[in-house]
């Protein structure tokens, strides 16, 4: 079973983690939960935790390309890295058997892991 953070990664391609500095409507914060599929977080100077949609009014930094591309693998459904060939590199799963290779490893991922801002609100190169 995976996170709910991990699920708002997958789903909207965005880098949300737990602790990042963000932006929202123009001021700082930083996300500390999730709350459903909304992002929770707190705006720098209020008590308040303010939820919202993480495509919604949100600006991510810019995260740097991991050295090897990572990808979902479609059985365990976690971000794993990949091969040079664009398939899911060996890795175990918590299923079964530990000791035993995930299924997905040696397919293609379900879907590849783009680290960077939302398109929607990427910020012009300064």
């Amino acid at each position: 079973m995976s996170s709910t953070m991990e699920w708002i990664r997958r789903t909207y391609d965005v880098p949300a983690r737990h602790r990042m500095r963000i932006e929202y409507d123009g001021k700082p914060a930083t996300i500390v939960g999730t709350r459903g599929p909304y992002l929770a977080f707190r705006i720098d100077g209020e008590k308040r935790i303010t939820w919202d949609h993480p495509t919604y009014r949100i600006v991510y930094p810019a995260v740097p390309e991991p050295p090897r591309p990572r990808g979902w693998c479609k059985h365990c459904v976690q971000e794993r890295a990949m091969t040079k060939d664009g398939v899911m590199g060996p890795h175990r799963w918590s299923g079964r058997n530990w000791s035993e290779p995930c299924p997905g490893s040696g397919k293609p991922p379900w879907k590849r892991v783009r680290n960077q801002t939302h398109p929607g609100t990427q910020r012009a190169a300064s």
